[in-house]
């Protein structure tokens, strides 16, 4: 059945005249039928990495494949690897050592095994910003405006079958701020991220720091980087669970001026459920802030937080989310707690999306959204700092993304609502936009 299911799928893949010719003189033989790349093809048929029938449904039967016709099928998967998970390009990777000198001869560039001393990948980019954010009560709080350019190094290193390295470097310079940077050092380097992932079946691991994300609520209250532990496991291809264990950074302005540290520990649990159209989630985050929100949270500067999300995919196009986040209770004996919003959600609808590798692709959304200070302590919006950075802005977003050419994407977003930390509404606008240069 096994060998019935790939070979079913050998036509498909086969294109033109050309390879079709090529196959019925082929020149190798067939793959044995207990060899191990037919378990590592059903693999991939089944996570959707190679797929499809031919024109006419026809298909060879129970006839064994060639390695000839097993190459074909491995050069299709090494054309989607990118968007491949790890597992399945751990596959590939081992396929294509396998089938190495049929893929020579089908003219397929191998570069890992040309590179056998060179496990390294590198990826990045460069970026240019410029944000600014207008508060009406310019003489409680007012950001600048935000001028800085990015250059991004992100490295992958191969370790072995089950392993691989990361990581993410970036050089910042403050375009039009350079009062703020040390006059012989002109900007600064910072290893943002360094980790580990390891891949066995179905569960994923990440260890060293790394970014998480709260997948539960589309990244309502969390998404920054965790120096730690992070277990990911899908049981089924519908059902998938996270736990994430680990120190990271809570709202340095807010520890800065009130002298105390800024990091804390955080743990979160999450489920969720998605079938093509729908997908939901929910997630439990536990976070002890040691010294940063003592005061505000509670005694011990703790506090939990639970989030639910649901997205509904209306067509290939547009997609409708929704997220709930439900708060601590805050002490709003201090003053600017006092209006500060206990729970945090999002209503978010989207067009499309702008892909790197599509010149002329686009995307649009608009959103409104009302973030409260530990509901949505670390919410992944680029619009949502209040009073002492705290996520406590509260109103509509409209945004849109294009790929001007291949790998340069242009992004800008326009807020305009209030923050919910003062007595009186302060209105609040801003403009955020972005392009950027990938490779």
């Amino acid at each position: 059945m096994k060998k019935t299911l790939v070979s079913a799928l050998t036509t498909a893949l086969v294109v033109g005249a050309a390879s079709t010719t090529f196959a019925a003189a082929n020149p190798f033989a067939d793959v044995p039928a207990d060899h191990w790349a037919y378990d590592a093809v059903a693999q991939l048929v089944q996570d959707g990495v190679v797929n499809g029938y031919s024109a006419d449904g026809t298909f060879k039967g129970d006839q064994s494949m060639s390695r000839y016709e097993m190459a074909q099928i491995v050069a299709k998967a090494m054309a989607k690897s990118d968007a491949a998970d790890n597992n399945n390009k751990a596959l590939i990777e081992k396929l294509s050592a396998e089938f190495s000198d049929e893929l020579a001869n089908l003219g397929v560039r191998v570069a890992n095994l040309e590179a056998k001393t060179d496990n390294v990948k590198w990826n990045g980019l460069i970026r240019y910003d410029w944000n600014t954010t207008n508060y009406e009560h310019s003489d409680n709080h007012r950001d600048s405006q935000d001028n800085k350019l990015k250059l991004r190094f992100e490295p992958s290193i191969t370790i072995n079958e089950n392993w691989t390295g990361h990581s993410q470097i970036d050089y910042n310079i403050a375009v039009d701020n350079t009062a703020d940077l040390d006059a012989s050092t002109p900007g600064s380097v910072t290893v943002e991220k360094i980790w580990t992932e390891g891949v066995y079946g179905k569960a994923n691991v990440k260890l060293g720091r790394f970014g998480s994300f709260s997948d539960a609520s589309h990244g309502l209250v969390f998404d920054t980087r965790v120096t730690g532990a992070e277990v990911a496991y899908a049981p089924t291809e519908n059902w998938k669970v996270k736990a994430t264990a680990g120190r990271y950074n809570t709202n340095g302005e807010l520890a800065a001026s009130a002298g105390k540290k800024p990091y804390g520990t955080y743990w979160a649990v999450e489920a969720g459920y998605q079938n093509g159209k729908w997908d939901a989630g929910i997630g439990y985050h536990n976070v002890t802030a040691t010294e940063t929100f003592q005061d505000e949270a509670s005694d011990d500067g703790s506090f939990r937080v639970v989030d639910l999300g649901v997205g509904y995919a209306f067509d290939k196009n547009v997609k409708l989310t929704a997220d709930y986040a439900f708060g601590p209770s805050v002490n709003r004996s201090t003053g600017k707690f006092i209006e500060a919003a206990k729970n945090a959600y999002s209503i978010q609808l989207n067009y499309k999306g702008a892909n790197a590798a599509d010149k002329g692709s686009w995307g649009a959304y608009v959103a409104y959204r009302s973030l409260a200070p530990f509901a949505a302590f670390e919410a992944t919006y680029d619009h949502k700092n209040g009073f002492a950075g705290l996520r406590s802005l509260k109103g509509w977003e409209i945004g849109a993304d294009y790929a001007w050419a291949k790998n340069i994407v242009s992004t800008f977003k326009y807020f305009n609502g209030k923050d919910t930390l003062l007595t009186t509404d302060d209105k609040v606008t801003g403009v955020w936009s972005r392009v950027d240069f990938l490779f």
